[in-house]
C-alpha cells in the first residue's frame, strides 16, 4: 500500500480524530501528513504518554461508564467523518468503534505488521481476526496481484524501547492528572521491575540455553514448533479465549497422544513476556504428567527463521508468527481466530492429526504467493511506527 496515496484518496478535506496510537511519535507525524492534505485533526489523550508524544490532544480523565457519551459528544462536536487508532481490541477503542458504527463514521486500524520485519498494518474496520480480509482460498488463486517494491529497514527494537520507556515513564508521573484505569496494561511503577527482570533473564538464557538451542538446532525436521504468545494480548482474550497454561496443556496432551515417538515439540516464548511469564515449571510437569519428559523443549531466546525452516510444523494461536512459517514453507496449524486460516494455507483438521500429516500439508505456493501480494497492496505499509522512515513518502 502506497501510504501518502492512500492518506490523500481517504482523509483529505475530512474531520478526523486520533485516538490512542503505537507508543511514540507516530501519531504526531501521522497528524502533520494528514494536516498537508487539508484533513482537520483532533486527538484524544488518555494518559501522560499519550499527552508526551501529543501534547495539544484532548485530555479524558473521566470514568469507563461516561466514555460512550463523551465520544458522542465529541464526534458531534467535531463532525467528524473517520477516527484512526492503534489496535482494535482496547475498551477504549472498541466504545469508539461501537459509537461510530452508530453513526457511521469511517473506522482505522493500525497494528504491527502481518509480514515481518519490514510492514505496518493499516485497515479499515478492525485488523487481526476482525480483518477483512477474505478467508476463501479461491479469491487468493485467481486474485490477479500487483508486484510492489519493497524496501528493507534497520532493526527499530532499540528506538521502540526507548519510546516505550518514555511513554510509561511519563504516564507514571503524570497519572494524577488523567486515569490510568482506562489503560488495557499496568501503568504502574512497578513494571520497571518486569521490564529489569527481563533484561536479566534474556542475559541468563544466552548462557543457561545455550547447549539447548544447539541440540534444537541438531533435530532438523524432527521437531513441532509452539509459537507461545504474550499471556495478556489482546489478541489472546478476544480472539483464542484461553490462557497460555491451556494452550501449553493442549498441545502436550495431543503430541504424546498422537505423536510419534522419535519427534520433539518446541515451546518458544514470546520476547516481550520474558519478564512477566515462566512456564519452565509447568512444563516440566506436564511432561511428566504425560510421559513425554525429554521430548518436550522450552526455549526463550533463538533465531525464529531457523526454527522455522528446521520444523516438521509450527503451531500457533493467532501470531504474524503463523505467516512468517507459511514463508518458510513451514506447515501450519491454527489454534485460534486467525484470518490467515484458511484451507490451503494452514492445516485444516484437527490438532490430533497434524502431528503425523503435517509433512505432506504444505502451503499452496500460488495460493501464498498471491495471499502475501493482497495483503501488502491492501493493508500492508512498507515502514515502521518507530522511525523516521520513507513511511510518508511517494518512494516507489
Amino acid at each position: 500500500m502506497n501510504f501518502s496515496k492512500k492518506i490523500k484518496e481517504e482523509f483529505s478535506n475530512k474531520n478526523i480524530v486520533l485516538l490512542q496510537g503505537p507508543v511514540g511519535n507516530f501519531f504526531k507525524r501521522l497528524s502533520c501528513e494528514l494536516k498537508k492534505n487539508n484533513a482537520q485533526v483532533s486527538k484524544i489523550n488518555f494518559n501522560g504518554g499519550d499527552f508526551f508524544f501529543y501534547p495539544k490532544g484532548f485530555i479524558y480523565k473521566n470514568d469507563k461508564e461516561q466514555l460512550e457519551n463523551f465520544y458522542k459528544n465529541f464526534f458531534i462536536q467535531k463532525q467528524v467523518q473517520a477516527i484512526i487508532m492503534y489496535n482494535d481490541c482496547r475498551f477504549i477503542h472498541q466504545v469508539a468503534i461501537k459509537v461510530a458504527k452508530e453513526m457511521k463514521i469511517k473506522i482505522w486500524v493500525f497494528e504491527e505488521g502481518y509480514i515481518r520485519p519490514n510492514f505496518i498494518t493499516f485497515e479499515e474496520n478492525g485488523v487481526n481476526a476482525n480483518s477483512s480480509a477474505p478467508r476463501d482460498k479461491n479469491f487468493y488463486l485467481y486474485y490477479n496481484a500487483k508486484k510492489e517494491k519493497n524496501f528493507g529497514l534497520s532493526s527499530t527494537f532499540s528506538s521502540m524501547a526507548f519510546q516505550s520507556f518514555l511513554y510509561w515513564f511519563f504516564a507514571f508521573i503524570l497519572a494524577p492528572f488523567f486515569n490510568n484505569k482506562l489503560h488495557h496494561r499496568s501503568l504502574s511503577p512497578f513494571e520497571m521491575f518486569f521490564w529489569f527482570l527481563s533484561l536479566g533473564r534474556k542475559l541468563l538464557y544466552k548462557v543457561t540455553e545455550k547447549k539447548l538451542n544447539k541440540k534444537i538446532y541438531s533435530l532438523d525436521k524432527k521437531y513441532f514448533l509452539a509459537i507461545l504468545q504474550v499471556y495478556n494480548d489482546t489478541q489472546i482474550i478476544y480472539h483464542y479465549k484461553k490462557s497460555m497454561e491451556e494452550f501449553i496443556e493442549e498441545n502436550i496432551i495431543s503430541f504424546a497422544n498422537h505423536a510419534r515417538a522419535k519427534h520433539y515439540l518446541v515451546f518458544k516464548h514470546h520476547p516481550m513476556d520474558r519478564g512477566y511469564k515462566n512456564y519452565s515449571s509447568l512444563i516440566k510437569s506436564l511432561s511428566q504428567k504425560y510421559h513425554v519428559e525429554g521430548r518436550i523443549l522450552y526455549i526463550h531466546d533463538a533465531h525464529l527463521p531457523t526454527l522455522l525452516k528446521q520444523a516438521l510444523g509450527c503451531i500457533t494461536i493467532n501470531s504474524s508468527v503463523g505467516i512468517s512459517a507459511l514463508m518458510y514453507d513451514c506447515p501450519l496449524k491454527v489454534c485460534g481466530n486467525a484470518f490467515y486460516n484458511i484451507d490451503g494455507l494452514a492445516y485444516p483438521k484437527k490438532l490430533r492429526f497434524f502431528w503425523r500429516e503435517a509433512h505432506a500439508y504444505k502451503p499452496n505456493l500460488k495460493l501464498l504467493e498471491n495471499f502475501r501480494a493482497y495483503l501488502i497492496e491492501k493493508n500492508q505499509i512498507n515502514g515502521s511506527f518507530y522511525k523516521n522512515s520513507f513511511l510518508f513518502t511517494n518512494k516507489e
